[in-house]
């Protein structure tokens, strides 16, 4: 759901073979991502994953990125012997992030097929000497795809993006990102038609309620059950989830229950959820919350508590007591 070019996911291990946990680096106050990098390191971290954004790559027809993050994971990560979790944000929740030039048109237009099939070559010959684990064609679709008819374009838009993808780097399970309810309102049965092509179903999930409260701990069982009867029979991924220690009901103790409560769901549910990545390292500062605020088009304070303190560690990079829980399962497995 996040904006942050260098939010990368990092394994800290896996529970059993078949099921592997992730955690989403955010940097601490000082500045220094390497040593971020180093603290999931520590915890056991195996693999990584990187956020790109279509419209912010492309300069006409020519891949000509600020930066180019795709070449700059490959110098890095594989030193670092880890693989990479791969989002090209098509669609980035509220926002619709093809080009300009692209927006008016349907996304299944071959137009709008043919650039994505272009960029995405662009980034994966980047790529090249990278383990590619995953790869998720959009984030949160469901909050841009808002008529079945939106639906639609998008599943024959991705059908073709996901055939491409996978000719040019086969391997790696293909999907798109879906906020949990989107299988729970009046577009249930589109997601998960759209879904048919998918290699796994992929859900970002915050136990929330409209108003950004938070959900008792100990109901993450009984989310994750009804994702896996959802999927009849697909893998799930929890592509996203987190749990805030400030603000709304929310507290250190709490959070530190919900990845107790999440991680005890998850030892029985191995076969069924293969991949979970918690979201994030550090909290934010508040100019970065400002800029989310104006980003998703939302004031309410509780949303501002919520992004702001669902890091595992302080922005002064002070563990809380939920990363000194990680931390202590994972070297005693």
């Amino acid at each position: 759901m996040f904006r942050l070019l260098t939010a990368l996911f990092l394994a800290l291990a896996s529970l059993a073979p078949a099921q592997t946990i992730g955690i989403a680096i955010t940097e601490s106050n000082a500045n220094n991502y390497d040593a971020d990098v180093n603290q999931a390191l520590r915890a056991g971290a195996t693999i990584t994953s990187l956020t790109l954004f279509w419209d912010e790559a492309m300069q006409g027809n020519t891949y000509a990125p600020e930066l180019d993050w795709p070449s700059i994971a490959n110098s890095y990560y594989p030193s670092k012997n880890m693989g990479l979790v791969l989002s090209l944000a098509v669609i980035d929740t509220v926002a619709d992030r093809r080009p300009e030039a692209l927006r008016a048109l349907p996304f299944d237009d071959p137009r709008v097929i043919s650039a994505f099939i272009a960029y995405a070559t662009e980034v994966l010959s980047r790529l090249e000497d990278t383990n590619l684990v995953t790869i998720s064609i959009g984030n949160e679709v469901d909050g841009v795809l808002t008529t079945a008819q939106s639906w639609d374009e998008f599943s024959n838009f991705f059908k073709a993006a996901k055939a491409a993808v996978q000719a040019i780097r086969p391997g790696a399970p293909i999907g798109f990102t879906t906020q949990w309810h989107a299988f729970q309102g009046p577009h249930r049965t589109s997601a998960l038609e759209a879904n048919t092509t998918a290699d796994a179903i992929f859900i970002n999930y915050y136990p929330l309620d409209s108003g950004f409260h938070v959900l008792p701990p100990e109901g993450i069982a009984t989310q994750l059950d009804g994702m896996i009867a959802m999927a009849a029979g697909k893998p799930v991924f929890l592509t996203e989830t987190g749990y805030p220690s400030g603000g709304c009901g929310a507290s250190e103790a709490l959070q530190t229950q919900y990845f107790q409560e999440l991680f005890s769901a998850l030892e029985t549910r191995k076969a069924e959820i293969p991949l979970t990545m918690l979201v994030w390292l550090h909290d934010r500062p508040a100019e970065e919350l400002a800029f989310y605020n104006e980003y998703y088009g939302v004031s309410n304070p509780c949303f501002s508590s919520y992004l702001g303190t669902l890091g595992l560690r302080s922005h002064t990079g002070q563990n809380k007591p939920a990363f000194t829980w990680l931390i202590q399962q994972y070297q005693t497995h």
